[in-house]
């Protein structure tokens, strides 16, 4: 574990096809031994990348050697764009629980997902928070990730079927009472979808891990470990 004064901070411009994102990247002062970009939840649900899960990832990746990128979405923070008719957008979003520019927001995270590739150079690991989750999936066919993890998403929402191209290893990490979707129908979405995986159940977590967050990322860094993406690492997961 390294200390906070071996860990490098810096605030990033990510430039994509259409606007400029404005992110946070986190490395140790050593050889890094892996990347990985965090995708946080709904910009309209208050997400950005000081959410206290991406933040809580971020700081542990680090912490353990990693390379780790988390951004702000178009038309939050520092990051230009987002939705041209916002009033509108939002109210389609509360009737209907999704809107059509939120692909752009898709793009944002295949953007980051090339620049942390061209800044680092190294193994990728895709992570996605919430809405996050759905806008990694979308990008796995080019991405070439090392390894895939899921933090509470809702497949009833989104369609998650871009998964099946991507045969890395995949870690589905949700609460037994996240009111945003049920255990049965997170297991039921876990149990048909393609193998390698794992699925770990933590408790009382609800969707926002709050109190929970140490013990989130101490199940992300062993499934990294367990899979040789994160050296020195321990921890345990359940195979479903």
């Amino acid at each position: 574990m390294l200390t906070e004064d071996r860990i490098i901070e810096e605030t990033v411009r990510i430039q994509g096809s259409k606007r400029v994102l404005e992110g946070n990247l986190a490395y140790p002062c050593e050889q890094a031994s892996c990347s990985a970009l965090i995708a946080g939840p709904h910009p309209f649900l208050g997400g950005d990348r000081n959410n206290n899960v991406v933040r809580s990832l971020s700081d542990a990746l680090a912490s353990r050697g990693m390379v780790a990128l988390s951004f702000d979405y178009g038309g939050v923070g520092g990051s230009e764009g987002g939705p041209e008719n916002r009033p509108a957008a939002m109210s389609a979003f509360w009737k209907d629980g999704a809107f059509g520019e939120e692909e752009s927001w898709v793009d944002d995270t295949g953007s980051a997902m090339a620049s942390l590739r061209q800044w680092s150079g190294l193994p990728q690991v895709l992570m996605g928070y919430s809405f996050g989750c759905w806008s990694v999936a979308q990008n796995l066919p080019e991405s070439r990730a090392a390894a895939v993890v899921l933090i509470s998403p809702n497949p009833g929402k989104h369609s998650f079927g871009r998964i099946s191209s991507c045969r890395s290893p995949l870690l589905l990490v949700h609460s037994d009472n996240d009111f945003t979707c049920s255990v049965s129908e997170i297991t039921d979405w876990f149990d048909s979808i393609r193998q390698p995986k794992t699925r770990i159940q933590l408790a009382a977590s609800e969707h926002f891990f709050r109190g929970h967050e140490k013990e989130l990322a101490g199940v992300v860094l062993g499934f990294l470990a367990n899979h040789g993406l994160l050296p020195g690492a321990d921890g345990r997961e359940d195979n479903d």
